[in-house]
């Protein structure tokens, strides 16, 4: 076989220019190996060359296709030319019978170019074909995340199909791409596994289609048929912007959604010119004079498809059961399936993870996510709450009291030490007492629901304790999930109590605590994660806690300012498993019995953002706030099924490292903390949502 060799290629020329920013090119393959601004110069919005786990195979623009003739990757071009602010690639790719020209122009913007074209000399199928998009959504520490990384926020819903890089600190500019000609249909991610662990989401990879590996996922994956000599284009634009509003007017949406969550027995009004259909006959859809009006007879997401001339698109809508009566049945299955009453004594009353399918309940000591403590506590603190707020019929009322209260000895006697420490589940050694902060706020909370019911002080002087213990642990320097709203709902307790010395001593955590996160700035130390949402969310409810307390300005002033870190994780896509929820990308590997990483949405811990901007301080809440927590609350409601079944991740993208994805788990485990957080802030902030 003859050798290929690359031609002569002006080296200095590595870049296209457009807006305020640059496409730095690889000399080598001439894929574009960074984006950069000059308003921005820190910042990478791809992923850095240097990086290990990052190599020319995943630089943007680079890509695979799977043919009825073939398959291959393309990275090195047979030609490449860059002059004027124009670069041209060609590549042979033979053995899948295609050639595929690339042209990148500079400007204002960015325009790209992909043509594939048949030239096997027959009809042609195309079932895989992928572009990789490596933006650099990477988290390797708070302080570098902040400072030099983007989050990167998909929508492939076909023809009309997006991405939006945005800086980790919520500032400007952001990278935005958008489809103009052709469609992707989904998106992928690769390198997501054991071997970059949570800090890394990951290479993102856009699909034209991803049929081969899977055909069912986003509404269906199309398969591509070519003639001879027929060719597939698809043309995007690559832009700087300051806003997400500037850059939503600029994809200039086919469709607009009155609503992309609802309860059953309402609608969803879509105002559009393009024909909507759903292969569904769960759904309702009727003609009216701006579009459509979609309902639906039962509780579930559903697929929309939009069509017109030469234009295909995909979302998601989802119709849920009321809060009252998802609390309801979520409780009767947890009776029914969750509590682990085979074992003995004490042990008897621990609730416990379930396989949906089966109903096999799953333990596993050696797993921490899979114990009978940690994040399982979400269960109980859920049916003492459902009880509290009179959700559950008379019936399931006597069965989840008589479990909350022998789950309070189970808690003492198997998770909670003499001092309150506690333990990640019953089997993990004496000496694992106080080493995950995590879980001591959580079972704090329960004591406090208990106390509500029971009118038992011992549950107020566990809460107490516990929460004292935790701070004689170091929780005021550790962002624990819930302590804030624990704290101040403990003292409230006590105080109505005549306990006022004690209250003010559990708030004196949350001062010093906020005040020693306030110190740190951008610098937050690592946790489970080196950075992540459910950090951000606990700071900012640590620092709105403390200006309840104390109404001091700075307090004030470090909520507005880390405001933009938290909403710079939730996605703003015309879907309602995106529409307002955190990026997150670990979840199914840890708790899920696939073990899969990959994009979880919605996940639960998303309710925290909600949480935090139904907490505000009214100098900065206002009804955009208020409406994005409703958003998040709802999208949730994705991951309970009609018989209170559950799934703790829903992994959204086509694949996951090649493995089919865009499925849930069906493991129910950890998802619960989302209800609970919804009926708190019933309870405490007087929501009215349901």
């Amino acid at each position: 076989m003859q050798e290929r060799t690359m031609p002569e290629v002006d080296r200095t020329l590595r870049q296209l220019t457009f807006g305020h920013g640059m496409a730095e090119i690889d000399p080598q393959t001439g894929a574009i190996a960074g984006f950069s601004n000059v308003d921005s110069p820190k910042r990478e919005y791809l992923i850095d060359a240097d990086i290990p786990w990052h190599s020319p195979d995943f630089y943007w623009g680079t890509g695979m296709v799977v043919t009825s003739k073939g398959s291959c990757s393309w990275i090195t071009p047979t030609t490449f030319d860059v002059t004027s602010n124009v670069e041209t690639l060609h590549f042979d790719m033979g053995q899948a019978g295609l050639e595929l020209d690339v042209t990148r122009s500079g400007g204002d913007a960015l325009t790209e170019r992909y043509v594939w074209r048949n030239v096997s000399g027959g009809p042609l199928t195309i079932s895989q074909l992928s572009i990789e998009a490596p933006f650099n959504n990477y988290y390797p520490s708070a302080q570098k995340a902040l400072d030099e990384c983007v989050n990167a926020h998909i929508f492939a819903g076909g023809s009309w199909a997006w991405c939006y890089a945005e800086p980790m600190d919520g500032s400007s500019p952001s990278l935005g791409m958008i489809v103009h000609k052709g469609a992707l249909h989904s998106y992928s991610l690769q390198t997501q596994n054991e071997s970059v662990f949570s800090n890394v989401r990951g290479h993102i990879v856009l699909n034209v289609t991803d049929h081969a590996i899977s055909p069912d996922s986003f509404g269906g994956q199309p398969i591509l048929h070519l003639q001879a000599d027929d060719s597939y284009e698809l043309v995007n634009q690559v832009g700087w912007y300051a806003s997400r509003e500037a850059f939503e007017d600029d994809v200039d949406a086919p469709a607009s959604f009155s609503a992309l969550s609802s309860t059953l027995g309402e609608v969803i009004d879509v105002e559009t010119a393009l024909d909507v259909s759903a292969d569904n006959a769960h759904l309702s859809i009727e003609a009216t004079d701006r579009g459509y009006r979609i309902g639906a007879d039962e509780a579930g997401s559903y697929y929309i498809h939009l069509s017109g001339e030469d234009y295909s698109a995909c979302t998601e809508v989802l119709f849920y059961a009321p809060l009252e009566e998802t609390v309801a049945s979520r409780v009767h299955y947890i009776l029914d399936h969750q509590v682990a009453s085979y074992r003995p004594g004490t042990l008897s009353a621990a609730i416990v993870s379930v396989d949906t399918r089966t109903k096999l309940q799953i333990i596993d000591p050696f797993w921490n996510d899979w114990t009978d403590g940690s994040e399982r506590i979400c269960m109980p603190v859920l049916l003492q709450k459902a009880l509290n707020h009179g959700y559950l019929d008379d019936d399931d009322s006597i069965r989840a009291q008589r479990e909350c209260d022998a789950w309070r000895d189970f808690a003492e006697r198997n998770l909670l030490d003499a001092s309150g420490a506690s333990r990640r589940g019953s089997s993990q050694p004496e000496s694992s007492f106080g080493k995950r902060l995590y879980d001591m706020p959580w079972i704090a909370q329960f004591y406090c629901e208990h106390f509500r019911a029971s009118g038992d002080m011992h549950d107020l002087d566990m809460a107490s304790r516990i929460l004292n213990r935790l701070t004689e642990l170091g929780g005021q320097h550790f962002l624990s999930i819930e302590f804030a709203e624990t704290c101040e709902c403990t003292a409230r307790l006590l105080r109505e109590q005549g306990r006022g010395a004690e209250a003010d001593g559990i708030l004196d955590h949350v001062l010093s605590s906020a005040d020693f996160f306030l110190g740190l700035g951008r610098n937050l130390p690592p946790h489970e994660v080196a950075y992540e949402q459910s950090v951000v969310a606990p700071l900012i409810s640590l620092l709105i806690g403390a200006y309840r307390i104390t109404g001091e300005s700075k307090y004030l002033d470090g909520i507005r300012s880390r405001l933009p870190w938290l909403l710079s994780f939730s996605g703003f896509q015309p879907d309602c498993r995106l529409n307002g929820v955190a990026i997150r990308h670990w979840d199914g590997h840890w708790f899920g019995i696939y073990r899969s990483f990959g994009d979880t949405f919605p996940h639960y811990w998303s309710a925290l953002t909600a949480e935090v901007l139904l907490r505000l301080p009214e100098q900065i809440a206002n009804d955009g706030t208020l409406a994005l927590a409703a958003r998040i609350l709802r999208a949730n409601m994705a991951n309970y099924d009609a018989d209170g079944g559950a799934t703790c991740a829903y992994i959204f993208p086509s694949s996951v490292d090649g493995r089919a994805m865009n499925r849930a788990d069906p493991l129910a485990n950890d998802q619960d903390e989302h209800l609970n957080i919804w009926l708190r802030m019933i309870e405490e902030e007087h929501l009215s949502i349901r």
